[in-house]
């Protein structure tokens, strides 16, 4: 009886240990994606545009209604590429359990007569997109899809709308408004999680990817297809994303790239 009191103890004992060291083990299969895009060439200056339509209200925020195509911060930080997984059909076990405390939904506002934010990602079938008007005039809120069905809904001051996407989409989608010609934003809707866009300084990160072998696509709204270096063919990068950091460092980007676009 004493030999089966220790056989037990020491078989409890491997059992405990075994479970503590699990989440370390589970913790060793994600990693973390990051990097800076800085445009090479002289900033460029947003130019103002035109404001047409309901001038009285939109011509309060002229400051704001420029051309965003190509957005730099102070140090040449290229600001607005999307990078993101191409692969569409993730299974469950490759979603890190931090993204489904992600919000519900995602907010474009019609706010100052123009998109905020200029771009935005969202989930599909775990996200909805929500629209508001925050200004004092109508507003149209346009969407051209590939795969989904397209928005076109007449926005009145105050009002709001939600549309649930079904199906992920290869490429951002281009928003407008039907009444303010000058109005432009760009969504990306896929079916995971992992997409980032880059900020001011053009740093992004993607956190949580499940280890191994991936594609990654960059967009940028001026370009098109990113072709930062000679090898991303299409803006296309293949990488084995391994546990912990996985930093692309500086990725200069030449105005070249931006030629004839």
């Amino acid at each position: 009886m004493y030999c089966f009191h220790i056989i037990f103890s020491r078989c409890l004992l491997i059992c405990c240990l075994a479970g503590m060291l699990a989440p370390a083990a589970a913790a060793g299969e994600w990693g973390t994606l990051t990097g800076q895009f800085i445009y090479t060439g002289q900033a460029p200056q947003p130019e103002k545009l035109d404001i047409s339509r309901d001038e009285a209200i939109c011509g309060k925020f002229s400051d704001l209604i420029v051309e965003q195509s190509l957005l730099t911060g102070k140090n040449g930080g290229l600001q607005n590429v999307f990078i993101y997984l191409r692969e569409s059909s993730l299974e469950d076990s490759q979603i890190h359990p931090e993204y489904l405390k992600l919000p519900e939904t995602v907010t474009i506002q019609n706010k100052g007569c123009i998109f905020q934010p200029h771009v935005a990602g969202l989930w599909v079938n775990r996200q909805k997109l929500l629209a508001e008007n925050k200004d004092l005039c109508a507003h149209g809120f346009q969407v051209k899809a590939y795969r989904n069905t397209s928005l076109n809904q007449v926005l009145p001051p105050g009002e709001k709308m939600t549309h649930q996407f079904e199906y992920g989409e290869k490429l951002p989608l281009r928003m407008s408004c039907s009444i303010h010609p000058w109005q432009e934003g760009w969504l990306v809707a896929l079916n995971h999680p992992y997409f980032d866009t880059s900020d001011e300084t053009g740093r992004f990160k993607i956190e949580n990817l499940p280890v191994g072998a991936w594609e990654f696509q960059l967009w940028q709204e001026k370009a098109g297809y990113l072709a930062a270096r000679p090898e991303w063919k299409r803006g296309r990068i293949k990488l084995k994303i391994r546990p912990g950091e996985n930093d692309l460092g500086v990725i200069k980007v030449s105005p070249s790239v931006f030629a004839d676009k």
